[in-house]
């Protein structure tokens, strides 16, 4: 786009073709120029999904979380990582800037749903993930950042969450977390609400003392405080764990069975392999 802006993309139609194929497998291209002269180079670079990627994708898809890419890549390099990770030519959005991803981010806020846990139902959260300088302002808007321990300085600032590492599980489990922490609210809430209940109704009929007032009060901060430190537990955290580790197997074992039927689909054809 920029050689074209400034009137300098004028290379012979076969490195157009080139352009187009390298794009097309999965490539990002790129142009080196002279002032004057035009066009004298071009190359291609290409991004390599890592390893838990789609097995995060698919756990996600399972837990009922619509996922989109946001790339600022070209059409061709954006539908062949989607592809490769899972997800739907209309779940990918390429060749945006910076711009532009926060325009869609902006977008996607407001609409309703009851899909996920909250303390405010009827609202679908956005959460953005990214590590790049190009995703911070997206990362701002949404409900939720999250930004990749390993990224760019600008958007761990600009972010709400930081993971630590790279690692894509990492997030799954800050989800799953997140929602045992919504549903412990709740019940803390809910068993509040039931204790002051009873009080109220025993005071009406004149069977609260004070003593058993204090009693109450006291023995429900206690209880709550107690229900909240579960959190903190190794136990309710290998608990998560295990349950992300059994949906990611899951998932790494219907990819490993579909490995071995394109292996027996690749010995089966070999005879009509054309030289």
């Amino acid at each position: 786009r920029l050689f074209r802006r400034i009137g300098m993309y004028n290379i012979p139609q076969q490195y157009t073709d080139w352009a187009t194929e390298w794009s097309d497998e999965g490539g990002t291209v790129g142009y080196i120029g002279i002032e004057g002269v035009g066009i004298i180079g071009m190359y291609c670079v290409k991004d390599t999904i890592r390893e838990e990627a789609p097995s995060v994708v698919s756990t996600l898809h399972q837990s009922d979380v619509e996922v989109i890419m946001l790339t600022g890549d070209g059409q061709g390099a954006a539908r062949a990582v989607g592809t490769q990770i899972g997800l739907d030519e209309s779940c990918i959005q390429s060749q945006l800037l910076p711009e532009d991803k926060l325009h869609y981010v902006s977008s996607l806020k407001g609409s309703s749903t009851d899909r996920h846990p909250s303390l405010y139902g009827g609202k679908k959260l956005i959460l953005m993930v990214g590590d790049g300088v190009n995703d911070a302002p997206a990362l701002t808007v949404a409900d939720i950042g999250v930004a990749m321990g390993e990224g760019a300085a600008l958007a761990v600032e600009m972010s709400d969450v930081i993971l630590m590492d790279s690692n894509l599980t990492k997030l799954l489990f800050s989800m799953n977390i997140g929602a045992k922490v919504i549903a412990t609210v709740k019940e803390n809430i809910a068993f509040s609400i039931v204790v002051n209940l009873i009080a109220i109704v025993l005071t009406c009929f004149g069977k609260m003392t004070l003593l058993w007032a204090i009693v109450s009060d006291v023995g429900t901060m206690l209880l709550v405080t107690l229900n909240g430190m579960k959190l903190l537990s190794p136990r309710t955290i290998a608990a998560i764990e295990r349950k992300q580790d059994g949906m990611l197997a899951v998932r790494t074992e219907r990819k490993k069975d579909g490995e071995r039927y394109e292996n027996l689909n690749e010995v089966g054809s070999g005879d009509l392999e054309l030289v």
